[in-house]
């Protein structure tokens, strides 16, 4: 192993096992050392975010079996992996992603007309930016916040501060040039810095991208703009093209979509539980609710398997449900999953995730605020890791 990569942190748990991180200057690997049996394993990552998993060694004397929980680990985790950023080329790499995901986050999209904010597409939707040029003149407008903001979000953003002057201010670069991105993060840094920094750091340290695979996704952002190793030293231009990162890549694209939720929903969530069942119906209705109607959600919307979604609505106590039947077996739970919201919060919801307050539409508002819960999950659980390291800001 020490002939494909190095050791660059070490932390020993007790006398018998130790863990490491490992790496050939791609993405790391976890290496975990049974002291006792002097043998290594390599794992992704990723393996530390199910706390609730156990690691099961061999120890010293003969059949001696020691057993750890995944949780007790996070201080271990933590530090080799500040470790790791201090002594590699990782903050290079860290920095230029939370640059380039910062970017991509408050990439606006363009409303040259009135109809544009009619037709807008679901990744449009997505989006937390309109360049707002649809006042007749294409090359003048304002950025207009695609997301609720809060009191002290909104005394930063005066309208002169998101004023569009020509057609090159209608685009990313005009936005931050305004200053308006820096005003969010000095005033908000949980919502508009720490998520980014945490992201990016989950990315090229091979965590999951929110519960899915983003391994092959970490190693190119790890080889992005590297020449290849067998290229003639006497040749200056490559004959072969390095392979670059594709903007479409869906667990990438899926990730992005889940960080932008979180962003626009994150102080509607609070209001928001789930729950599983065995059986959703029974259950809703014996709590009171009344089902509504029926929708159909296709695979990678809810979860890894399509669902049918039924509309529950309590208009006693003002509650709204979603039993969500998954229609094929999925790993990621038992039973149904239930979704119930303040219905007043969801209708604040489906005005937060339209243009305008236009073009209501309760699937994608489901998926999002979803998405939004999930990406809660994954990213507090992260930021235990990383936060060491990764610059945040702790209000």
């Amino acid at each position: 192993m020490e002939e494909q990569g190095k050791i660059i942190s070490s932390c020993d748990i007790d006398s018998n096992l130790a863990l490491q991180i490992w790496t050939r200057g791609k993405t790391p690997r976890l290496s975990i050392l049974n002291k006792a049996k002097n043998s290594r394993k390599l794992i992704h990552i990723a393996w530390v975010e199910k706390r609730s998993r156990t690691l099961s060694i061999g120890g010293k004397k003969p059949d001696e079996n020691i057993t750890y929980s995944v949780n007790d680990f996070e201080p271990a985790v933590s530090k080799i992996l500040a470790e790791y950023f201090a002594r590699t080329n990782f903050k290079l790499k860290f920095f230029k992603l939370v640059i380039d995901l910062e970017k991509a986050v408050h990439h606006p999209e363009l409303a040259s007309s009135k109809s544009d904010f009619a037709m807008m597409t679901e990744d449009k939707r997505s989006s937390l930016w309109v360049a707002d040029c649809s006042d007749g003149d294409r090359n003048s407008g304002y950025f207009r916040p695609f997301f609720p903001l809060t009191e002290s979000e909104e005394q930063v953003l005066p309208e002169d501060r998101l004023k569009i002057t020509g057609i090159q201010m209608r685009t990313t670069e005009g936005l931050f040039k305004l200053g308006a991105v820096d005003a969010l993060k000095q005033v908000n840094p949980e919502r508009w810095h720490n998520t980014i920094r945490v992201t990016a750091a989950a990315m090229l340290l091979g965590f999951s991208y929110c519960g899915a695979d983003g391994t092959k996704t970490s190693d190119y952002l790890w080889s992005a703009g590297e020449k290849p190793k067998n290229l003639n030293p006497n040749v200056t231009v490559l004959k072969t093209p390095v392979k670059k990162l594709s903007i479409h890549d869906p667990d990438l694209m899926r990730l992005g979509h889940k960080l932008t939720a979180y962003i626009r929903h994150c102080y509607t969530i609070g209001d928001m539980k789930i729950t599983y069942e065995a059986d959703s119906e029974k259950t809703l209705q014996e709590a009171g609710f009344t089902r509504n109607r029926r929708i159909d959600f296709n695979t990678g919307t809810l979860g890894d398997v399509p669902y049918r979604v039924t509309f529950y609505v309590d208009e006693e106590k003002g509650m709204t449900a979603f039993g969500c039947n998954p229609r094929m077996q999925t790993a990621r739970h038992t039973g149904d999953m239930i979704i119930t919201i303040p219905t007043d919060v969801f209708e604040k919801a489906m005005n937060d995730d339209t243009i305008g307050g236009s073009g209501k539409n309760e699937f994608f508002t489901i998926t999002r605020l979803l998405w939004a819960k999930q990406f809660q999950s994954w990213y507090v659980n992260i930021k235990s890791y990383v936060k060491k390291f990764a610059g945040l800001i702790e209000e």
